[in-house]
């Protein structure tokens, strides 16, 4: 921790700031560090861990994550979506006296252009039928987390190895096997018992389940899925004078569709990482680092342990300014990986509940804070976020010795199997890590 003390201000500016009545004047930085009364603290003490959940709900997005890869700092990530088809409103083949010829049975999504991995890369992808009925039985309430599955038959109905490169918001066509979709019509030309109601229906045709394979693909792959939009689509013809192509649609429903995702840590550093448990790990016990990661349930979270000890400098102190900088681990974030375009600062308590996001202290308006993300295309050593937590540090030490209150960096996204947002952050053993800048006013 460096300490400057600097010397050398108009004497104007020396009496304003000791009386402490101009509360508005928006203090430049270099006129802080002329200020002989102001003690800078570089880079003070901050402790950074890993929160990381024991499961997150993933149902009712209406997005669908499929897919497999290696991230070589996180591990082994496999995604896949189950979903439970309805019934169609109405039956367009009942009492058809032509005879009628099944075409195709076919699966309906869209890329929404995002991925964890190289999009360049072909993903296969495959699809299950249900032997299991989606249900909570623990809970008797439709809500489905990362960790919930449900038993499929191995053998596929449908398997497509396919480029979704440069087809975000267009449909992808995932053909499915002709003999169900020659089952399927037999059943609504016989009007067959199976599907006189919506609870029959889904007693004989449970749902699917999409995942991919772990030999071609090597990324998780997210698409759209409205529930309003067509899923699978049955596409037949009749056989009359003039035969018309016709289809029956088939949607899903919202409250039962749900993503798995699943990690297999291969990194020594996650050697304290225990799936399907809620911990707060120390970055000491996971390689001086500390991880967020949506696909895993994972935010930092940064504490002030010593912030208590500024008033050992003076009788009176107040914080003018406190900068915090978070300077990414400059090796983590190479292609195919990203920064964040937006990262998110919280106040949290002690159970590392959010509870308000951290707002601009300057501003009239409630104006959430979110990183202000600087690149430095030519080196990378000074990519940072940057946060005014002035009035944050100046109510942790009002609060004294019995506050719980901390910070957590917490993604943008809003759900964690809609899209992913990773970050990797060294702790202060590091030159690039976490840095907080004070200017603390003493008299």
């Amino acid at each position: 921790m460096k300490i400057n003390k600097i010397i050398g201000i108009a004497l104007c500016l020396i009496s304003i700031t000791q009386s402490c009545q101009k509360v508005d004047i928006k203090f430049g930085e270099s006129v802080l560090e002329a200020d002989p009364n102001i003690t800078v603290l570089d880079n003070y003490k901050v402790d950074i861990e890993t929160y990381k959940v024991d499961s997150f709900r993933t149902s009712a997005n209406q997005i669908l994550s499929a897919g497999y890869h290696y991230d070589s700092v996180f591990g082994v990530v496999k995604a896949g979506a189950y979903t439970q088809l309805t019934l169609p409103s109405t039956n367009p083949v009942l009492n058809e006296t032509l005879a009628l010829t099944m075409d195709s049975l076919e699966l309906i999504v869209r890329p929404t252009g995002s991925f964890y991995g190289d999009s360049s890369k072909p993903v296969k992808l495959n699809v299950y039928r249900l032997t299991q009925n989606i249900v909570d039985a623990a809970y008797n309430a439709d809500a489905y987390y990362n960790t919930n599955s449900f038993a499929y038959d191995p053998t596929p109905i449908g398997q497509q190895t396919i480029s979704l490169y440069g087809k975000s918001g267009t449909d992808v066509h995932i053909k499915l096997s002709n003999a169900l979709g020659q089952e399927l019509l037999t059943k609504f030309k016989d009007n067959n018992d199976d599907i006189s109601t919506e609870e029959k229906f889904i007693n004989y045709f449970k749902g699917i389940y999409i995942t991919t394979d772990s030999v071609i693909t090597n990324s998780i792959a997210y698409f759209s899925a409205p529930s309003d939009s067509v899923f699978m689509r049955l596409n037949f013809h009749d056989n009359g004078l003039y035969p018309q192509q016709r289809h029956i649609d088939f949607y899903y429903t919202k409250t039962k569709q749900f993503n798995n995702i699943n990690f297999r840590y291969t990194n020594a550093d996650f050697a304290s990482f225990v799936n399907k448990k809620a911990q707060l790990i120390p970055s000491a016990s996971s390689g001086n680092k500390a991880y967020l990661n949506t696909n895993l349930g994972s935010y930092i979270k940064l504490s002030f342990p010593t912030i208590l000890n500024l008033k050992e400098l003076h009788p009176y102190i107040k914080v003018v300014k406190a900068e915090l900088i978070i300077k990414p681990n400059p090796t983590s974030y190479s292609y195919p990986y990203k920064l964040p375009g937006i990262l998110n600062l919280y106040t949290t308590d002690e159970n590392n509940y959010v509870i308000s996001p951290l707002y601009y202290p300057s501003s009239t308006e409630a104006i959430a804070q979110t990183g202000n993300l600087a690149i430095d295309y030519l080196y990378g050593q000074n990519t940072n976020y940057s946060y005014d937590i002035s009035t944050y540090i100046n109510a942790l030490i009002a609060e004294g010795q019995f506050t719980k209150s901390a910070l957590l960096l917490y993604p943008t996204v809003s759900a964690f199997d809609t899209d992913l947002q990773r970050l990797v952050l060294n702790d202060q053993t590091s030159s690039q890590s976490v840095q907080l800048k004070l200017y603390v006013l003493g008299l």
